[in-house]
């Protein structure tokens, strides 16, 4: 099964270039469904002159093949109980793993630069309208807005996890539960054991679909439930929490280690700032807000994320700016 670029049998979409780039040796890309895997391995083989042969494991097919004469095997849905090649190869797996060898890329969704640089409209803040309705899945701007609800509804069928665990976490992002209680509530409607749930939980997180964020200083209170993809939340509900949704979105582009505070949207300690996020506000209200923060938490710098509002204020010696999610993710 010699395979090139031109009769590779995927969907005929343009293809767009992300942030990350593969190179020519083993590797292993993970990362939820839906994020982009084999868009970034379509991305390589653009370019790519050698023999190669595509090989998806949750495809019945037979796979006992000879893959010695190829210069390139590709590995979809990877599962350890498949042999490796001798040859260079790429796997991409929903679960969280390492193998000796492999060079691991961990592929987020779409962060919103690399959205609007994608996005048909071409308008930033057009764009930025549809990146918070519809979520930051690269796989939905191919899509007609109709069917976009309905493609992220069945990806969650297609996700190897509890259902109802999934999409109770899924609907209420940007809240703030223990695990007990989310225990509790889904108790009443299906039959769960603790031991079941907990390991569940655990697996979600641990392969990045769902982020729990501790409260600073106080792991015993609720965490607050996130998701790598916010568009899940107006997928499954008809409860449009703008602030939830855009708290997702701010989350899910930093790389510190991050808390939540009382009045305190995101606290990251190692760099002494503080991220306050409010869909909409004025500068008096905006100065309320900021007496509530806790008056020993140490901290250097205050920003304020917002859907449209954009301006600065200074408040005890410090310079707080506010903008809106898609200025301030683009400086960020």
């Amino acid at each position: 099964m010699n395979q090139n670029i031109e009769d590779f049998k995927f969907p005929k979409v343009k293809i767009y270039e992300r942030k990350i780039k593969l190179k020519y040796q083993n590797t292993l890309i993970t990362g939820p469904k839906g994020v982009g895997k084999t868009f970034l391995i379509l991305d390589f083989l653009k370019d790519f002159k050698g023999k190669f042969i595509y090989i998806d494991l949750e495809d019945p097919r037979e796979k006992r093949l000879d893959l010695s004469s190829y210069d390139l095997v590709i590995i979809e849905n990877y599962n350890r109980f498949f042999p490796l090649p001798n040859t260079t190869t790429f796997l991409t797996s929903t679960k969280d793993m390492n193998i000796r060898g492999f060079k691991r890329i961990e592929l987020k969704n779409l962060d919103f630069e690399e959205y609007f640089s994608f996005d048909r409209h071409q308008s930033i803040t057009h764009s930025f309208n549809y990146f918070l309705t519809d979520g930051n899945s690269a796989e939905l701007l191919f899509l007609d807005d109709f069917f976009k609800a309905k493609k992220l509804q069945d990806n969650i069928l297609l996700m190897p996890y509890d259902k109802d665990i999934l999409k109770f976490l899924f609907s209420h992002i940007g809240e703030k539960f223990s695990l007990y209680q989310i225990y509790q509530i889904l108790k009443r409607n299906k039959k769960l054991s603790k031991d079941k749930f907990y390991d569940e939980i655990e697996t979600l997180q641990k392969d990045k679909v769902i982020f729990l964020v501790d409260k600073f200083n106080s792991l015993k209170a609720p965490k607050k439930v996130f998701s790598y993809n916010f568009g899940y939340k107006n997928a499954l509900t008809y409860d449009k929490n703008i602030s939830g949704i855009l708290e997702n979105m701010v989350f899910l582009e930093l790389d510190e280690e991050v808390y939540y505070l009382d009045n305190v949207n995101f606290y990251m300690p190692e760099i002494g700032k503080i991220i306050l996020v409010y869909p909409f506000i004025t500068e008096l209200q905006l100065i309320e807000k900021l007496k509530k923060i806790p008056r020993n938490l140490d901290f250097d710098t205050i920003e304020v994320v917002t859907i449209s509002n954009e301006f600065e204020i200074e408040y005890k010696n410090k310079k707080v700016e506010v903008k809106p999610f898609w200025v301030w993710s683009f400086v960020e």
